[in-house]
């Protein structure tokens, strides 16, 4: 059936749910950063430099092992993907906070074994595609080489690298939609599934459509998956607390998602979104189901099973004026990855992977030949951290912020360092308050890190807790820092508390009413929300406005009001 429907509700379901080696050298001159000294007894132990071709995007790097021609049309076409996806839903391809991610493209041999988890061995032929995301990082990582996808029940489905590639790429999009946010593991599935779907060229774009449009249908369709299978109960999806490789699961994700979006002319919308916001606050019961849905999760199952026998939908489609297109890709250059670019993107995904040894390897293989890639003394400093080893971590990170390098998260590392010195050399001493040069020190990687993408909370809120302790009054200039994290993180109890107080007891009471207010809205019950209610009572009456003076009162400047709606306004608004 064809037919067409606006954006509207995908951007109404994410707007409703806005994550020793070697012996330390002594001590060098001041203004020097000492980096750690490494042993080679045996240089079998490293790995051998590999080959990948490497290209830079915004917001992504790629590496491949795929062939040149191979790697330039998955450029192309992701390139082309972005823009198909910024005239479908304007923002959701270009969010305004991004998390740098890596684009890891395998090809034969067992160039993609390495990254599969540990506790996934038995998914190597049940998925061609991976991602592994923190709130600083991401990786995807695709197989090329990879034929077949066997399902659950040992039948097999075509191995699509592209649709596997889509699929991950969306789950990354959903979630940073979400400002940080884990959807219910059965809602994400079921929208990265139907994104996956998507079909486009320069000159048209289909979203949400089930079949080819010529009334042939496609494997990866949840129709075609589930037309011959019985269905799982509803509370059993919806329990699920994690993705899984079990694609009758995921069809089925699909096919609810799906449904509810845009099928049965659309009469589930207004209770899925309904379902999805209490899904915040509680459990998944039938009770819950019930009062959204007005009907039992088995009389919903019985409606599914028919909708995979007639899948009455609509979905969305762009098709360019005569003489119109899409926009060409903008240009990117492919060439030859460093040693340091390999070694860091695949010791990264790696460690996301949780293969912690081989992590370590892959980063410090380029180090100990000769590198100082800035990017690469921060990723080896996470890793040192990681593994517990403080000492070389330190000089890692000290000599990354040096160099300036792109990562807030070693920066934040850094601070927490210098932080647990001071709190040790504090530790004998009855005033547990900092000195400006203990609370200086401590500030500077996390002033640093205000500038680098990604933003995290943690960087304010240890910022918040040093300036509540120092000795020295916060500048207007430190509360507009931490003010800066309470408009970007509006839900982070902590930070809500340590700002509030701040702003209370340093002159700014009307930010801090501000702040207290909103969080007394948005907090549940907790220590957190008792802390705000305590610092309500400290607050000054509000100023009494003449009513002569009524006409030109004016809002303060830049004060600080994080409405709920801060979050969705930033995740479609276009950069």
């Amino acid at each position: 059936m064809r037919r067409f429907v606006s954006s509207a509700a995908i951007f109404a379901v994410l707007s409703l749910l806005a994550a020793g080696r070697a012996a330390d050298s002594a001590p060098i001159a001041p203004g020097v950063v000492e980096l750690p000294k490494f042993e080679v007894t045996d240089s079998r132990i490293l790995p051998q430099p590999e080959s990948w071709r490497y290209a830079s995007i915004p917001g992504f790097e790629v590496i491949s092992k795929v062939s040149e021609r191979e790697t330039k049309r998955f450029m192309n076409d992701f390139l082309l993907l972005q823009e198909a996806v910024e005239v479908l839903m304007p923002g959701l391809g270009k969010p305004n906070i991004f998390v740098p991610t890596s684009l890891i493209l395998c090809g034969r041999g067992d160039s993609f074994n390495r990254f599969i988890p540990s506790d996934r061995g038995d998914d190597r032929y049940r998925t061609n595609s991976l991602f592994f995301d923190d709130p600083e990082r991401g990786a995807i990582v695709v197989d090329f080489a990879l034929s077949e996808l066997q399902l659950n029940d040992n039948s097999t489905i075509e191995a699509d690298p592209y649709r596997g590639f889509y699929k991950e790429y969306f789950r990354h999009l959903i979630r940073h939609q979400m400002m940080g946010s884990k959807p219910p593991a059965w809602f994400e599935e079921g929208l990265a599934e139907m994104f996956s779907a998507i079909d486009f060229s320069k000159k048209w774009v289909t979203f949400g459509q089930i079949g080819d449009g010529f009334g042939g249908g496609k494997d990866n369709d949840f129709n075609q998956m589930l037309s011959q299978r019985a269905l799982m109960p509803l509370g059993e999806m919806f329990a699920r607390e994690t993705i899984t490789t079990d694609r009758f699961w995921s069809a089925q994700c699909y096919a609810f998602v799906h449904m509810c979006l845009y099928g049965r002319g659309m009469k589930y919308q207004k209770g899925f979104l309904k379902f999805l916001t209490r899904l915040g606050q509680e459990l998944p019961s039938e009770t819950l189901f019930q009062e959204c849905f007005g009907m039992s999760m088995k009389d919903m199952a019985l409606e599914l099973r028919g909708y995979l026998g007639f899948t009455d939908h609509k979905y969305m489609q762009f098709t360019a004026k005569k003489g119109q297109e899409l926009p060409s890709p903008p240009p990117f250059a492919l060439r030859e990855a460093t040693e340091a670019e390999a070694g860091r993107i695949v010791g990264g995904a790696l460690r996301l992977a949780g293969h912690g040894e081989a992590a370590h390897l892959a980063l410090i293989a380029p180090y100990i030949r000769g590198s100082r890639e800035p990017e690469l003394l921060a990723a080896l400093g996470l890793d040192e951290r990681l593994a517990g080893n403080t000492d070389r971590a330190k000089k890692f990170l000290e000599a990354a912020m040096k160099a300036k390098a792109p990562r807030p998260k070693a920066y934040l590392e850094l601070a927490r360092i210098r932080y647990a010195a001071v709190n040790q050399a504090l530790a004998s001493r009855e005033d547990k308050r900092l000195g400006e040069a203990q609370a200086a020190d401590v500030l500077e990687p996390l002033a640093a890190a205000r500038s680098v993408p990604p933003p995290m909370a943690e960087i304010y809120e240890l910022a918040a807790e040093v300036l509540g302790r120092s000795t020295k009054k916060p500048s207007k200039e430190d509360l507009r820092f931490i003010n800066e994290g309470v408009s970007k993180f509006s839900r982070r109890p902590v930070l809500l508390v340590r700002s509030a107080d701040l702003n209370l007891r340093h002159g700014n009471p009307e930010d801090a009413r501000n702040i207290i207010t909103f969080g007394l809205k948005v907090l549940p019950n907790s220590p957190a929300r008792l802390a705000l209610e305590t610092l309500s009572r400290e607050l000054p009456p509000e100023p009494v406005v003449p009513l002569s003076a009524a006409p030109a009162a004016t809002a303060p400047a830049k004060a600080v009001t994080p409405a709920a709606g801060t979050a969705k306004k930033a995740s479609t608004k276009k950069k």
